[in-house]
């Protein structure tokens, strides 16, 4: 084995062609790639397969023809296709970094991510300072939650190209998947100086100033991500639950409302405005927005559990007795929730059997 690039052939070295980062310089592109790359460029794809078809109709065996026949397949959303494209130029030049990568990212979309990064990997093997290859296998592997991996590969790919800022982005997110917040707020702080406007960016800085309890610098990015997209219901929506740290409901109440106004459909932001609303000792409300978001999601537990504790301080003994029932239908018997209830029912003369006490 090649000590240096991993290779299992023999008598590796500048002599050998078994393509690989330890042999001698690579292949040169073809005059026929060069030709199909400047049509790609000018967005002429229907020229791209004329071309490839005389190509093929004269070579049957040019891999590179296969290969842009593939490259046109996946830019139409045929991966089924561009994967077979793929495939057959690697059959015919099974060492050419570009078709496992392009064959990678074809595997990636279908959701193959063990060929996807097998792919990769090999693509890494025939062209190891190719840092798109360690940022794409970076994204397999922190979509899927392999968050050091993630940060190996992005951190390699900011070593091969340090003006890769898509992988500090990445690399913070990895970060953020391991709960390394400070970690993770120094990539962002370097994309958003090269980027003062990249709202992706601030977005994600202001979450991780939000785990680490800086509500003020939270607020600040999400602020100015509003200030730049001000129909930015995301961040509008964890700008109210910043609000919700600061004690400040009626701010929050305010976000909510324009997240509600967005997706009347949606239950949850209705349980966080009811919440804002306790949080203002306005009880009716916050009793109108759990039932709201029971009604919309009914799974959610704690709506029934919120209303309950809103309908007893309002004097609303019925609709407590019959919204702690309801919670206690559906609620993990052994919570904190569940055992609190039982006992508000005990002292409202119920039974958790529906029975009333004597």
């Amino acid at each position: 084995m090649h000590q240096d690039n991993g290779c299992n052939q023999s008598g590796c070295g500048s002599s050998c062609d078994c393509g690989c980062s330890g042999c001698g310089p690579a292949a040169e592109e073809s005059q026929f790639s060069k030709a199909m790359q400047a049509l790609y460029d000018a967005g002429n794809m229907s020229d791209i397969i004329a071309e490839c078809a005389k190509q093929l109709a004269a070579e049957p065996n040019d891999g590179d023809a296969y290969f842009w026949q593939g490259v046109v397949a996946a830019v139409a959303g045929n991966f089924e296709q561009a994967l077979a494209d793929y495939t057959k130029a690697i059959e015919l030049n099974s060492r050419k970094a570009a078709y496992y990568s392009y064959r990678g990212s074809a595997y990636a979309m279908l959701e193959d991510i063990k060929n996807a990064v097998m792919d990769y990997s090999q693509a890494m093997f025939y062209e190891p300072n190719n840092w798109m290859n360690y940022a794409n296998r970076g994204v397999l592997y922190l979509n899927n939650g392999m968050y050091e991996h993630a940060v190996d590969d992005f951190t390699k790919a900011i070593e091969l190209e340090p003006g890769d800022y898509g992988s500090y982005l990445n690399r913070g997110d990895a970060f953020t998947g391991r709960n390394l917040y400070s970690v993770a707020i120094a990539d962002y702080n370097k994309v958003i100086e090269h980027f003062p406007e990249e709202t992706t960016a601030l977005l994600k800085r202001g979450q991780a100033y939000f785990e680490i309890s800086l509500i003020a610098e939270a607020l600040a990015d999400f602020n100015k991500v509003i200030e730049l997209e001000p129909d930015n219901i995301q961040a509008i929506a964890i700008r109210a639950s910043a609000y919700m740290g600061q004690k400040k409901p009626a701010e929050a109440i305010a976000d909510f409302n324009r997240v509600i106004e967005a997706d009347p459909e949606d239950g949850r932001p209705y349980f966080f405005r009811g919440i804002a609303y306790a949080a203002k000792t306005d009880y009716d409300a916050a009793i109108d927005d759990f039932t709201t978001s029971a009604a919309l999601n009914p799974d959610n537990v704690l709506a029934y559990h919120n209303k309950a504790l809103c309908c007893e301080i309002q004097k609303r003994t019925e609709e407590a007795i019959d919204a702690y029932k309801t919670f206690l239908a559906i609620a993990a018997p052994d919570s904190q929730e569940a055992k609190h209830a039982r006992e508000r029912l005990q002292a409202l003369g119920q039974g958790t059997d529906g029975t009333q006490l004597q």
